[in-house]
């Protein structure tokens, strides 16, 4: 079950994309051209409204916003304690 965070995310990308009604979540934004150099910085903020929380743009890892499931991995999901 996905997170509603992970929901706004995919909500947002469905939106610019009109012609689209789904994304898989292991797609590849970025190859798929969902998510394109104008867009990254909107998807940022777009994740951080969602997540309630602020990303540095300076420790971003690329891997964490490649597809759904890495973006609700990295953002969505609390780590757990060992």
């Amino acid at each position: 079950m996905a997170s509603a965070g992970i929901d706004q995310v995919r909500e947002w990308i469905l939106a610019k994309h009109p012609d689209r009604e789904s994304i898989e979540p292991d797609e590849n934004l970025i190859e798929s051209r969902l998510v394109d150099s104008l867009s990254f910085v909107e998807l940022i903020y777009t994740i951080e409204s969602a997540a309630g929380i602020e990303i540095d743009f300076e420790s971003i890892d690329m891997q964490d916003l490649q597809t759904l499931s890495s973006i609700e991995k990295a953002f969505f999901v609390p780590a757990r304690l060992p």
